[in-house]
This record gives C-alpha cells, sequence and structure tokens, in this order.
C-alpha cells in the first residue's frame, strides 16, 4: 500500500519513512473521536508546522490533512484550544477584554435600555472566564452554519469540525498579536482591526478549500456561513434567556 502522508509504498501497520499509520480514513465519527482522544490531552509534535502551513495555504492546508497527510500536522481540536488559550492567557495577563468578554457586556449594555436591564443567562457569564471551552462550545454551530452554505461540495459536518478548528486556532493568534497593541493604543478601532481580519481569514480560508465552482457563489456562501452564524446565536441566546426565565 502507499502512504497518504507521503507516498511511500510499504507493508505493515506503520509506513517506515513517515511513520504514520495505515489506518488513516476518511473523516468520520469513529476516527473523529479517536483524533480528540489522543491528542487533547497532550502536546504532540507539529505545532509550528501546522501554523505556517495555516498562515501561508491555508485552504489547500486543511485538504491535505483531510487527505491523509496528517503526521506532521497538529490534531484540529487540539490546535483550536491551545491557542484559543494563549489568547486567553495573554489578554488576562495585559488586563484587556477577550472578544466574548466585549461581546457579552454589549449585550449587557444594550438591554438596559429595557428598564432594570435583562439578566444575562449565568452560562454567559461561565462563558466570558473560560474562553477555549466556550469557543469549543460555538465551534459545532459555527460549522454547522459552514456545512449548510457549503452543502453542494458533499463535505460531511465533521470534516467541517476539522476546517473550522483550524479557523479558529488562527483567529485566536489574530486577537492575540492586537492585545498588546490594544493596550497600547486607546483607540475604539483598534478593536475592529482583528475582527475584520479574522473574518478574512476564513474567507481566505474557505476560498482555498472550496475551489471548484463559481467564485462569486462560493464567496457568497462564506458570508451566509456568517449571517446564519449570526441567527443561530442570537436564537441560541434567546432560548437561554426563555430557560432562565422559566
Amino acid at each position: 500500500m502507499n502512504c497518504k502522508n507521503c507516498g511511500n509504498e510499504f507493508e505493515g501497520n506503520f509506513c517506515n519513512f513517515c511513520g504514520q499509520s495505515s489506518k488513516v480514513t476518511k473523516i468520520n465519527l469513529d476516527s473523529f473521536f479517536k483524533e480528540v482522544s489522543f491528542s487533547v490531552f497532550q502536546i504532540n509534535r507539529g505545532l509550528f508546522y501546522t501554523f505556517k502551513e495555516l498562515l501561508v495555504r491555508p485552504g489547500y492546508t486543511v485538504k491535505d490533512f483531510l487527505a491523509g497527510k496528517r503526521k506532521n500536522h497538529f490534531k484540529p481540536v487540539h490546535y483550536a484550544l491551545t491557542l484559543s488559550t494563549l489568547y486567553f492567557i495573554i489578554s488576562y495577563l495585559f488586563g484587556e477584554n477577550t472578544w466574548m468578554n466585549e461581546t457579552i457586556i454589549g449585550i449587557s449594555e444594550g438591554t438596559k435600555d429595557f428598564g432594570n436591564g435583562i439578566k444575562l443567562p449565568s452560562i454567559l457569564t461561565w462563558f466570558s472566564e473560560h474562553f477555549a471551552y466556550a469557543t469549543l462550545f460555538l465551534l459545532p454551530i459555527f460549522s454547522f452554519t459552514s456545512y449548510l452554505s457549503f452543502l453542494r461540495f458533499k463535505t460531511n459536518y465533521l470534516e467541517h469540525i476539522v476546517l473550522n478548528s483550524y479557523i479558529i486556532g488562527q483567529q485566536a493568534f489574530i486577537y492575540t498579536i492586537f492585545v498588546p497593541l490594544k493596550k497600547g493604543i486607546n483607540s475604539e478601532f483598534i478593536g475592529l482591526i482583528p475582527i475584520i481580519i479574522s473574518i478574512a481569514y476564513a474567507f481566505w480560508m474557505f476560498w482555498q478549500f472550496f475551489d471548484k465552482g463559481s467564485r462569486i457563489k462560493n464567496m457568497l456562501r462564506s458570508v451566509l456561513t456568517y449571517i446564519l452564524y449570526f441567527i443561530f446565536c442570537l436564537i441560541l441566546l434567546f432560548m437561554l434567556l426563555i430557560i432562565q426565565k422559566n
């Protein structure tokens, strides 16, 4: 057989050239949970290699991973968790709010127009204090919206989880870079820059990953992904408010 990672022809359970398992398959429920269980609680190699590849060729890198070239890559969910944790730690050290803190504060301030304000669900406070876990909670929602938007490409839902895990990891790094800048530059505009860049990065990832068909339609699908994500998050917030009232 030929190794899916390096193309070497070999026999047995592991490639004798790069060491990748011969049992690498298309991402499905079984393989996905094996990937998670083997990586979430350990630091494995490939973090800097994966970061570099996602920086210069994001969509093609994820296509390689899904095609079976996984030996040198940091696992997707672990990548999102690691960089989200880094962003939270740097924000804490600089005394700055994460984007989730800012969002929750904005919602709280906005509800003050309704009398004494609406008491936000306690889970939102927990999210603001546990950013990395909150991003993992939102990951399935964002992945579902991209799955719906790009349904014609027949990429399964778990492959969208992989794709968006890497997006979230890189976006967390973008936010991390701007934490000290926000501290040093007293401007509300500086907080918008990482948001714009992170969304642009997601669009770039989708542009490379979904490189078939009409480019214009694919760009509109990227826009639709964020519109659906916003709607779903509003629905989730509304449901949490109803549950809290009851």
